[in-house]
């Protein structure tokens, strides 16, 4: 069975874990960057060590393939460290997807890093740099709360909201309770249908999963609620 990694710095990492359980059979191993928590408010330089540390990590572990969960660590590290020991995939903001969706106006919501330089027309930004620590914390109302004090401004405004942070991805229908016509794209498509493409899934085989620091320390008792 194929060695997966997946790279994220908190529970973003779980709805990419199980968007790449529905294609692929594998044993994951996913790093959890949490001392680097979070990755999103990182400059260039630092996202780039803490990359290269777990991708090195996860080729001494014999992985074949990473997943860079984080939005922030794809847009710094995806095409510095493609082309090094192991296959790399990364999750993307959805913008392109979502701008052709609509052919119009896009919400685009994330970390700090992963928003720089998006220009596109049309394009509303808004930087959320406390979602992550509330996703960590699980609380939906102040998740909702956050959202609403930060996006309802723009109502009527946009066509479809886009999400550029793994937790997001997590808490998505939090954004449906605030926006309940609004399409909502996630960045977890793109590279699960990436991963189906080089990888067969075998329907005999169970995937099961560890997750470890950037140590290599197993930390994965406290993230039971997600893997199992």
């Amino acid at each position: 069975m194929i060695s997966i990694g997946v790279v994220d710095d908190g529970v973003g990492f779980a709805p990419t874990l199980s968007k790449l359980k529905q294609v692929v059979s594998a044993e994951f191993i996913c790093v959890i960057c949490g001392d680097d928590f979070p990755l999103g408010d990182k400059s260039g330089t630092q996202l780039m060590s803490v990359g290269v540390k777990a991708i090195n990590l996860l080729a001494d572990m014999g992985c074949k393939a990473a997943v860079l969960s984080s939005v922030s660590l794809t847009s710094r590290c995806l095409r510095s460290l493609q082309g090094n020991a192991i296959a790399l995939f990364g999750c993307d903001a959805p913008v392109l997807h979502a701008s052709t969706y609509t052919a119009s106006r896009v919400l685009l919501v994330g970390d700090v890093f992963a928003l720089r330089n998006q220009t596109m027309s049309g394009l509303i930004t808004v930087p959320m740099p406390e979602f992550p620590i509330l996703a960590e914390e699980g609380n939906e109302r102040q998740i909702v709360r956050y959202i609403s004090d930060l996006c309802e401004c723009f109502s009527g405004q946009f066509d479809c909201i886009a999400l550029a942070n793994s937790s997001m991805n997590l808490y998505k229908h939090c954004f449906s309770r605030v926006f309940p016509n609004v399409k909502i794209f996630d960045s977890l498509e793109g590279v699960a249908r990436r991963i189906r493409k080089t990888y067969k899934k075998e329907r005999r085989e169970d995937s099961f999963c560890r997750v470890i620091d950037l140590q290599g320390n197993d930390i994965g008792e406290k993230y039971t609620f997600f893997t199992e």
